[in-house]
């Protein structure tokens, strides 16, 4: 349920940035991918609000999560507070365009992490990971406008996103938005037996924001954790990542891809691990990736995720998912996952790419 369930939070809390900054004019009537190449084209500009929301996902047909959410949102400067709600339980995170904040208030932890370093909004990097998005759907979804309605006493415009493939079970989304500020007012994601509804009722929009609107009163004695010091990620040599893993790891030996960098990405806490990512280039340009770290002993969800199947890779067991080209498995206490860059990487090449893989000196 875990691997799935924060897919769906995630699906819907990204979902009110997916269509900023398009005009009604310009998608009404459009075909799928033609509105697709709109979204991903757009020159989007955040819009300043005030909103309050509602998000439920169920499992299996049965409400599992009701969470409350209010945000405030300031487009011109790129600041966000949003606090959730549930069963008492109260968070809080703030981005003031310096630092993000987060607060749980039922657990007394708190994490900072310091942005102005980056030199770009949040917004930015945002709107990148949904192009990506998008730019998958155009294989595997449908796009239908499916027109006007009615919604909370105003008019949004109707979208459906559905798998082009039956038995891929991708996730399928219906969005309600409003043509006005082309903010997402509504969401409806299913993803195998897992479906979330995110609702925003109501919404204000310019408000006036005070100065204590972005900030978060933390008392004092909560040791506020530097986010950075939890997980870092850095570029790594060969022995370097051999003593992080504690064993040789499998490579491209071949040197049909040049390898490119090496980076260890680390973190700490009850799930925390050092995880190796290889990236192999050809012209420059990435191909494919190879990211390896200690197999878990324990508490392991082996359940297959709707887009994933299983597959042989190596002699043994491992999964495949159609949807980002990727395959996984186990092998001599580490876990391997291999995702090919572009649609040339098939499920049968990402075997056979597999199945050359080889530990350094081995013959």
């Amino acid at each position: 349920m875990m691997k799935k369930g924060w897919m769906m939070l995630g699906t819907a809390l990204l979902a009110g940035s997916l269509l900023g900054g398009c005009a009604e004019r310009d998608l009404v009537g459009l075909s799928g991918d033609e509105m697709i190449e709109k979204v991903v084209t757009a020159e989007t500009k955040p819009a300043s609000y005030y909103a309050e929301g509602v998000m439920k996902v169920w499992s299996n047909d049965k409400l599992t999560h009701t969470m409350h959410i209010k945000e405030w949102v300031d487009g011109e400067t790129g600041r966000k507070r949003t606090e959730t709600e549930e069963n008492g339980n109260i968070s809080y995170a703030v981005n003031n365009g310096t630092d993000i904040t987060i607060y749980e208030k039922e657990t007394g932890t708190a994490y900072s992490m310091n942005v102005s370093a980056t030199g770009q909004q949040p917004e930015q990097s945002q709107k990148q990971m949904l192009v990506d998005q998008l730019e998958r759907l155009r294989d595997s979804h449908d796009v239908d406008m499916m027109g006007q309605e009615e919604l909370h006493g105003q008019e949004v415009i109707h979208i459906k996103l559905m798998p082009k493939e039956e038995g891929t079970l991708s996730i399928s989304s219906e969005y309600w938005v409003d043509p006005k500020t082309w903010m997402i007012v509504k969401v409806i994601s299913t993803y195998g037996d897992e479906k979330s509804e995110m609702v925003y009722d109501p919404i204000q929009y310019d408000p006036e924001f005070s100065e204590d609107t972005f900030l978060i009163d933390i008392p004092e004695e909560v040791d506020v954790k530097d986010l950075n010091d939890l997980s870092q990620r850095s570029e790594v040599s060969l022995e370097e990542a051999e003593q992080a893993l504690g064993q040789p790891f499998l490579q491209d030996m071949s040197g049909e891809l040049e390898l490119s960098r090496m980076e260890m990405y680390s973190s700490s806490g009850e799930l925390g691990r050092d995880e190796v990512t290889l990236y192999y280039v050809n012209n420059d340009k990435v191909e494919v990736n190879l990211t390896v770290f200690k197999a878990p002993d324990e508490n392991v969800d082996d359940t297959l995720l709707p887009d994933e199947s299983k597959v042989k890779v190596r002699d043994t067991e491992g999964s495949y998912m159609k949807s980002i080209r990727n395959i996984s498995w186990s092998e001599n206490g580490l876990r391997y996952s291999i995702m090919g860059e572009n649609e040339d990487w098939t499920k049968e090449k990402l075997q056979a790419w597999a199945k050359d893989l080889k530990l350094p000196n081995q013959p």
